[in-house]
């Protein structure tokens, strides 16, 4: 009993407590916090590079040259001559029938999309370490049940021999005790392993072990706010508004487009046609602007192309609506399990109780050599056993509880 008190008292320690940073990336192994870290930057940097995309870049250009001739002297004076030139310019489109605004759009929406998906995944591994690590809980739990499986088994088998051997029972009721005996022990080799399974499915996910890491307080999370900031739920959301920006986008590309375009020149020729003369540069500079209306005047993909950008938004709206219902329907699934743990639990406690009766009957027959001291001890076992089975319930109702909670953005 003194084990199983201990027992209770890290359960109910480990349920209380609360991270205060529950779902930050501190707890995730480095490498997967780094690559974590690097995704986050390289979205914020994507968005940063598409919402000024539009603008176009400055044209830097120089040449240096020589013209030679092969003809007679005189020619070749004359078509004998150094060149250098340089250019600035920009070709800057300044109007497209709002597409410059729905790129921007464009851009905004994707990162809220990708951030979303970002948070969204983040959410999902630190659930993986938590659900792990109440599966741990779980295993040891189990264990020590186990264990007093083991010792009730012992007990019966003990009494089945003194039974056998008194010619009270036949060798077919041993041998299902030693067989019984066998499946439990079994049953004791692969929890053991089990448990060592899942420490080693923790280490994937984080570098701290399974005892330093603080259970979160897994709260009941009303249905309403549970659709309303679904992750998954806001990231279809995102989705449709990139879509629908991107179909906007696609149709301005068919609109009037306006430009400003705008260069400066300077040019510098050296002629050595005349050697009477001692200088013979020719300096050139010049600058020239203009404004540039262009449309497109015939596409035979036009309608095609804007027609499936719209039937993409079409289809992720409808993705949406599909995905609340069955949101809606995974949410009563979960408290479908948590009641049927709660109904268990009920049902455990109401045997609890008739075995505390028994053993307080029984304690009282045995003290009297009325009842074996094995009968007053498969009792207290047995009780011992349902006590673990409301605890292992409360860690199945946790794990229920947590899938909700890392499902919802807060």
């Amino acid at each position: 009993m003194k084990k199983l008190l201990l027992v209770l008292l890290i359960l109910s320690l480990f349920i209380n407590h609360l991270n205060a940073n529950e779902k930050d990336l501190n707890i995730i192994q480095k490498d997967k916090k780094e690559y974590r870290l690097l995704e986050k930057e390289s979205i914020q940097t994507r968005q940063q590079s598409q919402k000024y995309d539009w603008i176009s870049p400055i044209d830097l250009s120089g040449n240096i040259g020589r013209n030679h001739s092969f003809s007679d002297e005189n020619s070749r004076n004359l078509n004998n001559k150094n060149t250098k030139s340089a250019s600035i310019g920009f070709t800057q489109s300044i109007f497209e029938s709002g597409g410059i605004g729905f790129k921007m759009d464009y851009a905004d929406n994707r990162f809220k999309y990708e951030m979303l998906s970002w948070e969204n995944q983040n959410s999902q591994l630190i659930y993986t370490i938590y659900n792990t690590l109440l599966d741990i809980k779980k295993l040891k739990l189990e264990i020590n049940q186990n264990d007093y499986r083991i010792v009730n088994k012992d007990i019966e088998l003990i009494i089945k021999k003194i039974q056998y051997e008194a010619g009270k029972t036949d060798i077919i009721e041993l041998n299902n005790a030693i067989m019984s005996k066998n499946l439990i022990q079994k049953e004791e080799i692969a929890l053991k392993n089990s448990l060592k399974e899942k420490e080693q499915e923790l280490a994937k996910y984080t570098d701290l072990k399974y005892d330093e890491i603080e259970i979160l307080d897994f709260q009941e999370t009303n249905k309403d706010i549970f659709l309303d900031k679904n992750y998954s739920i806001l990231e279809a959301d995102a989705k449709v508004e990139m879509l629908n920006s991107e179909y906007k986008i696609k149709k301005s590309q068919y609109l009037p487009k306006l430009s400003l375009s705008a260069k400066a020149s300077y040019s510098n020729q050296d002629e050595k046609f005349n050697s009477m003369i001692n200088d013979t540069n020719k300096d050139d500079a010049s600058s020239s602007g203009s404004l540039i209306l262009s449309m497109p005047l015939y596409d035979y993909t036009k309608s095609s192309k804007i027609q499936e950008s719209k039937i993409e938004v079409l289809k992720q709206k409808s993705l949406v609506n599909d995905l609340k219902n069955e949101t809606a329907f995974e949410y009563e699934q979960i408290f479908t399990k948590i009641d049927t743990y709660l109904k268990q639990n009920e049902t455990i406690n109401k045997n609890i109780k008739l075995y505390e009766e028994l053993i307080g009957a029984n304690q009282i027959s045995s003290e009297a050599g009325m009842t074996s001291k094995y009968d007053l001890e498969i009792l207290e076992n047995t009780k011992t056993i349902n006590e673990f089975d409301i605890l292992i319930n409360k860690i199945n109702i946790l794990q229920q509880y947590a899938k909700l909670y890392f499902k919802i953005k807060n």
